[in-house]
């Protein structure tokens, strides 16, 4: 596993600060986006409802023309329908498309993307002719119409008049610029636009527009008044070219709803095929009319087009939230963390700091610092000890070693050969014991079988009975026969270190209780003497090595100082437990042993 890369807390806590405060973010703008769409939505269903209306009443004044004998009642719905998608989905960039189909004569009324009109004498003079060209025009003439009514325009479209004319309070007069129309004729005084050039005052001539529009026979007017509109133009406050209006994904959305239209034209079993489209329409059976709207828009683009300041505010404020409590939170944190820090490199802490789990830290560590203290103390006086035990027996030896190079009295050698013998045994049974302990603390596996243990005890205390009898003590001893497993030497040596250190320590004529039972799954075996009461202060270090209370106590009356170091050790590799307590009689001395060990 790679191993993770130290980091300071401060970073680390930053981190989830920043992911939280990001997705908080992220849920508020999913909230306010997520109203923003069905605001959307609603304005929307109210734009097509507004249109199927307008629709249903711009049939009706049809219907009412052709009664009345009208010529152009056709061109006029069309342009009434045209004027109807103007303007209702722009905010979005969105497109609308209205169709009406007379099914009797199966003639189709469209609006259009871009049409327009003009009179040859002027403003409202003479004949007023129609004109259209989307069936000229690509997606890319589209555009470039677009474009030049954007840069040309003198209001909702682009229009000239006859010179002097004043349209608006304020407003410049024309300068009598005039359009040379020339086209296809159609049904009506409708005219399928080929070309549109700009005649100046000058004389000079510019191309406004030209179209594929192909047919025979066209037709050149004159218009002294005209005007041009398409529905990609944005608002007068907006030219189109500062990415508020998005005139390629608005013209796409328009030719969207146009193709919707011609599926629904085709009978095709799925007329709305894209996400943010719809259609809407009826059939009337009496009259065999078809009437329908049909709409494209990306809800999307626009909400985050138009919000996009609020949730930039949103992040900005939520960054600096999490920069200013992540900052309060770290220097709350990390300041007692890195005194804590400070305070280990000087082996002490502080627990009573801010904060309760670094408290409960320094605590521990300080608990660690004492414990490992009071063991490397341990260590040391075990190294004196054990050095001031071997100190004595060496000297011995090379005292009388060096007497023995004498030429002395052969009594005397005999004498003091048998004190190099004995001071040899006494440096043996010392290593010994310090092997053996050593052993034990280091875990060596025991040689575990079943044994009773009342009979060992009785074994014991039974190898003392000579000794026992020349202090005349009296032993009492009350075993309840208990089995258990465990190692036969290691608890024979338990045992035999017992009952030497009640014999050592039990004054003459005295007693010696023994007592074997058991009690909650464990064996429990008491050896109590009578004798002086060891000091409260000496008990916990009975069992440490070479402790002996009485410093005037000679190394004969006070052993090596390690059998009941032996005994702690023997007992904690079973599995069990040992103390020594003050009794009216004298103190005692108890083990306890796991029965299922």
């Amino acid at each position: 596993m790679k191993k993770e890369k130290a980091r300071s807390l401060r970073r680390r806590l930053l981190a989830p600060l920043a992911i939280t405060f990001a997705l908080l973010w992220l849920g508020v703008v999913a909230i306010l986006f997520h109203g923003e769409v069905e605001a959307v939505d609603s304005r929307v269903a109210l734009a097509r409802q507004q249109a199927r209306d307008a629709l249903e009443e711009y049939w009706q004044f049809y219907e009412d023309n052709r009664a009345k004998g009208a010529e152009d009642a056709g061109s006029i719905l069309r342009e009434q329908l045209s004027n109807t998608v103007l303007g209702r989905l722009d905010n979005m960039d969105g497109g609308l498309a209205l169709l009406a189909r007379e099914e009797e004569t199966g003639e189709v009324f469209r609006s259009q993307i871009a049409w327009g009109y003009g009179h040859e004498a002027g403003v409202d003079q003479g004949q007023r002719w129609y004109l259209t060209f989307d069936q000229g025009l690509d997606r890319e003439g589209q555009m470039e119409l677009a474009r030049w009514l954007i840069d040309h325009r003198n209001g909702w479209a682009y229009a000239v008049y006859p010179l002097g004319t004043e349209v608006d309070s304020g407003q410049s007069p024309y300068d009598g610029t005039w359009a040379r129309v020339t086209g296809v004729q159609e049904v009506g005084h409708t005219l399928a636009v080929q070309k549109i050039e700009l005649v100046h005052p000058d004389g000079t001539t510019e191309l406004m527009v030209e179209t594929d529009n192909q047919g025979a026979d066209p037709v050149t007017l004159e218009l002294k008044y005209m005007q041009v509109r398409s529905v990609l133009l944005p608002s007068w406050s907006s030219d189109g070219r500062d990415g508020y209006t998005d005139m390629e994904r608005r013209l796409d959305n328009y030719l969207e709803a146009n193709a919707i239209l011609n599926r629904i034209l085709a009978d095709e079993d799925r007329a709305v095929i894209h996400s943010g489209g719809f259609a809407l329409g009826t059939y009337n059976t009496n009259n065999y009319v078809l009437r329908y709207v049909a709409g494209q828009y990306q809800t999307a683009p626009y909400v985050l087009r138009t919000n996009w300041g609020t949730y930039l505010t949103l992040l900005v404020i939520t960054a600096l939230a999490a920069l200013i409590l992540s900052a309060k939170l770290s220097k709350k944190v990390t300041q007692p963390t890195e005194e804590l820090c400070r305070q280990t490199e000087e082996g002490r802490c502080r627990a009573d700091g801010p904060v309760r789990e670094l408290n409960t830290l320094a605590a521990a560590f300080n608990a660690a610092q004492d414990k490992l203290e009071g063991q490397l103390e341990r260590e040391r006086d075990f190294t004196r000890s054990a050095a001031h035990e071997l100190k004595t027996p060496l000297a011995v030896l090379r005292a009388h070693a060096e007497s023995l190079r004498e030429d002395i009295d052969p009594r005397k050698r005999e004498e003091y050969l048998d004190v190099v013998l004995e001071e040899s045994d006494r440096m043996a049974a010392l290593v010994g014991s310090l092997l053996e302990l050593s052993r034990l603390e280091a875990g060596v596996p025991l040689n575990v079988e079943v044994l009773e243990l009342s009979a060992l005890a009785e074994e014991a205390f039974d190898r003392l009975a000579l000794p026992l009898e020349q202090k005349h003590i009296t032993r009492s001893q009350t075993l309840e026969e208990t089995w258990l497993a465990g190692d036969g030497e290691k608890l024979r040596e338990i045992l035999d270190n017992l009952a030497s250190n009640a014999l050592r320590h039990c004054k003459p004529g005295g007693t010696i209780r023994v007592e074997l039972k058991k009690e909650k799954g464990l064996a429990r075996l008491t050896v109590e003497n009578e004798g002086e009461p060891i000091p409260e202060e000496d008990l916990p270090r009975l069992w440490e090595p070479f402790w002996r209370g009485d410093k005037s106590r000679s190394r004969d009356s006070g052993g090596t100082g390690l059998g009941l170091t032996i005994v702690r050790a023997a007992v904690l590799a079973h599995g069990g437990g040992c103390g020594v307590e003050n009794r009216p009689g004298g103190p005692a001395f108890w083990i306890t042993l796991p029965l299922d060990t």
